[in-house]
């Protein structure tokens, strides 16, 4: 049995890491972090959770939905956790490639010498090479729609 000293309230936990305590407790209710027990019913928490915290937040950093994380960090075989990894190392490509012609786009228009981006007849080719390689298809898992 850990003695008290060794073990962490939520509240230590969190501001470990600059975060609210309700920040742990939502992702204990999706199931990516859970506390070691329960004290009177206080969360205690080791400091081994200080890794899980400091890996959830390098998942999300990554652009890891909280439901990709506990896919993967709860999927049974590492063969799992692998082909969840590689999904979203897929997905971050797309969105590089994506985020590469954007970039490509808003420089021309920036450095643009033709007076009016709009009428710009390399800003339609960048368009259209981007229409042309899909770059503007919408992904499908964890895409939000803008306006």
């Amino acid at each position: 049995m850990r003695s008290s000293a060794e073990e962490l309230s939520i509240g230590d936990l969190a501001a470990g890491f600059g975060l609210a305590p309700h920040v742990l407790r939502h992702w204990e209710a999706m199931g990516v972090l859970e506390p070691v027990r329960r004290v009177g019913g206080q969360r205690r928490y080791t400091s081994g959770h200080r890794l899980r915290v400091a890996l959830i937040l390098s998942a999300q950093e990554a652009g890891m939905s909280l439901e990709r994380i506990r896919e993967w960090v709860g999927a049974p075989r590492a063969e799992r956790r692998g082909e969840v990894l590689a999904e979203h190392l897929a997905e971050l490509d797309g969105r590089l490639e994506r985020l590469r012609v954007a970039r490509e786009l808003v420089a021309h228009a920036v450095e643009c010498s033709s007076g009016d981006a709009l009428e710009c007849p390399e800003l339609r080719r960048i368009l259209e090479k981007s229409v042309e390689s899909g770059c503007h298809a919408r992904a499908t898992r964890g895409s939000v729609a803008r306006d």
